[in-house]
């Protein structure tokens, strides 16, 4: 497999199940080196919670909330904690260890992704976009099942605030990795959904989502569609990432482990 050609997917808004499996389906051709590196942007038919790899449900999620709001539950092929998928564009990034345009290490991935993304957020004219620092916060929200509600490291703020949360996960010949653009948001809804330990740490994760979190509405003061910001991304990326990239589709293969994959 060429190591500088790249393949684009741009798909449309997707069920929440469909585009977690087509995630961890491209991850597994990779690692078996049947599919070049892959850039994937994509966005979320209705709102879904997606929760983390490793996350418990029992502990964290409210089942209750989300039936009576109509929200489906997802589990994410990556860790992290919660998040609502609502408004917002999902990209994901598929390449083999190892890669010549990423460092072998997770946080050098991360931090090159990191660096397209900031790229792509210039071509929407967000010039003041960085890379977050470590987080050393150890109060109650930075234990909150929510994940926006603070900036991990290589994650991206405007102000402070993060507007693009992401996750990754290696295997032994390739690495995932996607994240979250937010277009607009709705802070109370995602509160609803998620168990607390206690009364303190319920009010802190909601004023932490509030004010640590925001959207390129808030930035831009206008509306964006996801077809709009894919372009941002997608120039963004073949800027940062030089190579031949090529507009592609999921191989037969690919979309054969889809239908028969099961819920994940």
């Amino acid at each position: 497999m060429d190591q500088y050609s790249w393949r684009v997917i741009q798909d449309s808004l997707g069920d929440g199940t469909l585009n977690m499996i087509t995630d961890r389906v491209i991850l597994m051709a990779c690692n078996e080196g049947k599919v070049p590196a892959t850039l994937r942007l994509y966005g979320w038919q209705r709102p879904t919670l997606s929760i983390g790899y490793s996350q418990e449900i029992s502990k964290y999620i409210d089942m209750e909330s989300c039936e009576k709001n109509n929200i489906p539950v997802v589990r994410r092929f990556t860790g992290g904690r919660a998040l609502l998928h609502q408004y917002e564009m999902t990209y994901s990034v598929i390449a083999p260890i190892p890669h010549p345009a990423f460092p072998g290490s997770l946080r050098g991935s991360f931090e090159r992704i990191s660096q397209a993304i900031l790229e792509s957020l210039k071509i929407g004219g967000i010039e003041d976009a960085i890379v977050a620092g470590k987080n050393k916060s150890r109060d109650v929200s930075s234990r909150s099942p929510a994940c926006f509600s603070m900036a991990n490291h290589c994650e991206i703020v405007v102000h402070g605030k993060k507007l693009v949360g992401s996750a990754q996960r290696r295997l032994r010949s390739a690495f995932l990795q996607h994240g979250s653009v937010i277009l607009d948001m709705d802070p109370k809804l995602t509160h609803t959904l998620l168990k607390y330990s206690s009364e303190a740490q319920k009010a802190a994760v909601r004023d932490s989502l509030i004010s640590n979190t925001t959207s390129l509405k808030q930035i831009l003061h206008r509306n964006l569609k996801n077809d709009e910001v894919n372009q941002w991304f997608l120039k963004g990326f073949q800027k940062t990432f030089l190579g031949n990239w090529d507009k592609g589709k999921l191989t037969q293969q690919e979309s054969d482990l889809i239908k028969n994959s099961q819920v994940i």
